[in-house]
């Protein structure tokens, strides 16, 4: 009988456990997004960009640029102007079977 209570005890430890792994276990969409925050705006000087399309765990096209000046990356805004020129630029050359991202940057720079 006294190992009735202990058991019970090691049965509820490890149940609280479960619950707590499946609480932050919980899909919550856009949580696994690389860009947390976007800006309108970038220094004129982009040396590099990435395109990430919606995914299972991120709802919203990420346009994410390097900077020449220090080369910190910053995220664009979707719907911005110069997210838009990106974006447009980038699927003309692919629907058009070209190199995308040399031309893209080629176009920004002139």
């Amino acid at each position: 009988m006294a190992f009735a209570p202990k058991a019970c005890s090691l049965f509820l430890v490890v149940l609280l456990g479960v619950c707590i792994q499946l609480y932050g276990a919980q899909y919550v969409p856009g949580a696994r997004c690389k860009c947390p925050g976007t800006i309108m705006n970038t220094p004129e000087t982009i040396v590099d960009f990435e395109i990430i399309e919606k995914t299972h765990y991120c709802d919203t096209t990420e346009i994410i640029v390097t900077l020449a000046e220090d080369g910190a990356r910053r995220c664009l805004n979707p719907v911005g102007r110069k997210a838009m020129f990106f974006v447009n630029c980038w699927n003309t050359r692919i629907e058009q079977g070209r190199q995308a991202k040399a031309e893209v940057s080629e176009e920004k720079a002139e």
